[in-house]
C-alpha cells in the first residue's frame, strides 16, 4: 500500500481548520450519536460526522468513510460491537483528537511546527490519524488530508448551524442523513443540506478454507470428544513495519479453554483474513490435543456460518456469544505480556 504525502501547505490548512474546530466546542452541545455526512466532490464518498467529547473523555472528530465505515459505527452504537473489542477490524475512518503533549508522535509535533499554528498555550494538540482495518492507526496521506479539510471546513459550519437549530438532523425518512453536497452555480462551488438513505453495506461472503486431508485424519483417529473452546480470530495491536508501505497488525488467533479459563492455543500470522486461518489453527490444535471438543463458541457471527460446514463434519456444536469473559482475560494478559516484551 503505497500512499502519497501531503505537502507543506496543505498540512498547515489542515491543523489551522483543527485550531478553528477546537475553538468552537461542538461537543459541549453535540453528541456522538448527532451524525451527520459530507459528500467528497472527488468520488462521490460521503464521510459520516461523529463529533467526540460530550462524555468529557476523548475530544475531536471521526470521519466514518462510505457505508462501510457507517456499518462499523453503527455496530458499536447499538452495542454488536463493544467499544475496544475488534474496533481493529471493524473501524473504517479518519480521525481528528486533542491529547496531552505525551501521546505526540515525533511525525505529529513536526507537522504541528510545520503548520505555524500556536498552540503553545495548549494543554491539548491535535493528533490526525487514518484507520483501515487490519492496519495500524497510521499518518494522514494526501488523499485523506484533502478529503478532511473538506470535512472539517464543512463541520465548523454545520456545527453552528446545530448549536442554534436543534432539530437540524431530523427526519422521518427511515436509514437518511443530513448530508453536505457540493454544487456548482455561476461557476463557483456552493455547500447545499440534503437528506441522502444511506446504502447498506454489505461485506462479501468469503468461504472458511477446510483442509479436508486434515479433517480426515482426525476423524480416523477417534479422538475423544470433550470440553468447551473459546474461540477468537482478529486483528492483534501489534504494529508490523516494513518501512516501505503503512504499517499492518497481524491476525491472531487465540482459543480457551471455556471451563476453566486456560489458553489451550495462539498464534499469529501475514494473513490478512480469517477465512484462510481459522479452520486450520483448530484442526491443528485438535491434533496438538489429541481431543475433539464438544463446542466451541466465538464471539463473532460471522464464524458460525463460515465454520459450521467444518463443524458438522467434526460433530461439533457451535455457538454465538458475544462477551467470552474467560477469552477475553487471557486476549488482554496476551496484549500486556507483548507490551512488556516490547518495552
Amino acid at each position: 500500500m503505497i500512499e502519497k504525502s501531503p505537502s507543506q501547505d496543505q498540512i498547515k490548512e489542515l491543523y489551522d481548520l483543527a485550531f478553528k474546530f477546537e475553538q468552537i466546542k461542538c461537543w459541549e452541545y453535540m453528541e456522538d450519536t448527532d451524525i451527520f455526512g459530507v459528500m467528497n466532490p472527488e468520488n462521490g464518498e460521503i464521510g459520516y460526522i461523529c463529533i467526540l467529547g460530550n462524555a468529557g473523555e476523548v475530544f475531536g472528530i471521526n470521519i466514518y468513510r462510505g457505508a462501510r465505515g457507517l456499518n462499523g459505527y453503527l455496530k458499536v452504537l447499538s452495542g454488536e460491537v463493544y467499544e475496544d473489542n475488534n474496533l481493529f477490524s471493524l473501524q473504517y475512518c479518519l480521525s481528528l483528537t486533542f491529547e496531552v503533549g505525551d501521546y505526540l508522535e515525533k511525525k505529529d509535533i513536526a507537522a504541528i511546527y510545520e503548520s505555524g499554528i500556536n498552540w503553545v498555550n495548549k494543554n491539548m494538540l491535535p493528533i490526525f490519524r487514518s484507520y483501515i482495518p487490519g492496519y495500524y492507526p497510521w499518518y494522514l496521506t494526501e488523499e485523506e488530508v484533502k478529503f478532511f479539510i473538506i470535512c472539517l471546513q464543512q463541520t465548523i459550519d454545520v456545527c453552528k448551524k446545530f448549536k442554534s437549530n436543534r432539530g437540524l438532523f431530523s427526519t422521518k425518512k427511515q436509514n437518511s442523513y443530513f448530508i453536505r453536497i457540493s454544487a456548482s452555480k455561476d461557476k463557483k462551488i456552493i455547500w447545499e443540506d440534503n437528506f441522502l438513505k444511506s446504502v447498506p453495506y454489505i461485506e462479501e461472503a468469503k468461504p472458511i478454507f477446510i483442509n479436508e486431508l486434515k479433517v480426515q485424519k482426525i476423524t480416523k483417529k477417534l479422538f475423544n470428544r470433550e470440553g468447551i473452546w473459546q474461540i477468537g480470530c482478529a486483528f492483534f495491536p501489534l504494529c508490523i513495519n516494513d518501512k516501505k508501505s503503512r504499517p499492518y497488525m497481524p491476525l491472531s488467533f487465540l482459543c480457551v479453554n471455556g471451563t476453566t479459563g486456560e489458553i489451550v492455543g495462539s498464534n499469529m500470522s501475514d494473513l490478512r483474513s480469517y477465512n484462510l486461518f481459522i479452520s486450520e489453527e483448530i484442526l491443528n490444535l485438535i491434533e496438538k490435543c489429541k481431543k475433539i471438543p464438544e463446542v466451541i463458541i466465538v464471539n463473532n457471527k460471522d464464524f458460525i456460518i463460515g465454520l459450521q460446514p467444518l463443524m458438522k463434519k467434526l460433530g461439533i456444536t457451535i455457538k454465538y456469544k458475544k462477551i467470552m469473559s474467560f477469552y477475553e482475560e487471557a486476549e488482554n494478559a496476551l496484549v500486556d505480556h507483548t507490551n512488556n516484551r516490547r518495552s
